[in-house]
């Protein structure tokens, strides 16, 4: 059994904790530290990757559910080994990390002037952390420096749980491609399929995000808009550089200008279909898994 400290890239402003195939994950307010525990492993080679597992799943919930962005040190560790006769051995290297820690506190009262419930946004507890690729490029993305990078993240947690809708759907390239506004583009399609899942029942919240993008129009539906938009408009010229098509260039001022002022959109999409995927998506699987057992 091995219980393994590791140094984060600055102080949680967080007090949480979760538990993941046995091994229990937590990180407390103010301290620079994830401390994961109760790693049953065959050496500390094995513990350091079980546990970095669980660590990592652990910060990206903490990430996109909870604006809380970090990372772990991975040249900062400490380690302990607990053998069956309760000896311990343990390896340390260590380092400090200085940082600021802000939070905010409800109290709610009866009419009485009663207090009935208090919330500490900085003490979600105990949380439920279920497998998500998308989550890892969501915080992947609020690490990144370069806004070229942070929106190339954002679309890829996009883009994964759109794929997961369209294995749900069944659908195939050629019925997505339908999908777009040319009807030609696939990937536009799968963009917007997943757009339609989630925003479907109400576009406002949408086109509050979008609003001020000046290739947004009021006048035309939203998500075909968002859905071009962030695909043409910026997925593809920030993936591909072709000398006789639009790009996004780096270290161009308008360029850049240009991917700034779209960033709460990207981020407002991927977190929306993150918290999907948590909702509905990964239901979908468990009862679909049910049907095959």
């Amino acid at each position: 059994m091995w219980k393994v400290y590791f140094n984060l890239n600055k102080p949680s402003r967080l007090e949480a904790n979760t538990e993941i195939n046995g091994v229990k994950a937590q990180v407390s307010r103010g301290s620079d530290q994830l401390v994961a525990e109760f790693v049953e492993a065959c050496d500390e080679t094995d513990a350091h990757q079980k546990a970095l597992t669980v660590a990592n799943r652990f910060l990206d919930v903490l990430c996109w559910r909870y604006d809380a962005t970090l990372a772990i040190d991975l040249a900062t560790q400490r380690m302990e080994h607990i053998s069956p006769t309760g000896q311990k051995r343990i390896s340390i290297t260590a380092s400090c990390v200085a940082g600021a820690s802000i939070a905010s506190r409800v109290v709610k009262k009866d009419s009485s002037g009663n207090i009935v419930e208090v919330y500490d946004s900085s003490k979600p507890g105990k949380i439920d952390v279920k497998p998500s690729e998308a989550a890892s490029h969501f915080r992947h993305a609020h690490l990144a420096k370069d806004p070229f990078n942070k929106f190339r993240d954002l679309y890829l947690a996009a883009e994964n749980v759109a794929s997961k809708i369209q294995v749900a759907k069944k659908l195939s390239k050629n019925e997505l491609k339908q999908l777009s506004e040319s009807g030609e583009s696939y990937e536009e399609g799968l963009l917007k399929l997943a757009l339609d899942e989630c925003f479907g029942n109400e576009t406002q919240p949408l086109k509050q995000s979008a609003k001020n993008l000046p290739d947004f129009d009021d006048a035309h539906e939203v998500i075909p808009q968002v859905a071009k938009i962030l695909f043409k408009g910026y997925r593809c010229q920030l993936n591909h550089s072709k000398a006789s098509q639009d790009k996004k260039i780096p270290f161009n001022p308008e360029d850049e200008k240009k991917v700034k002022a779209v960033l709460p959109l990207m981020e407002f999409v991927a977190k929306s279909l993150l918290q999907y995927e948590e909702n509905s998506l990964v239901i979908a699987e468990k009862i679909e898994k049910e049907k095959e057992g």
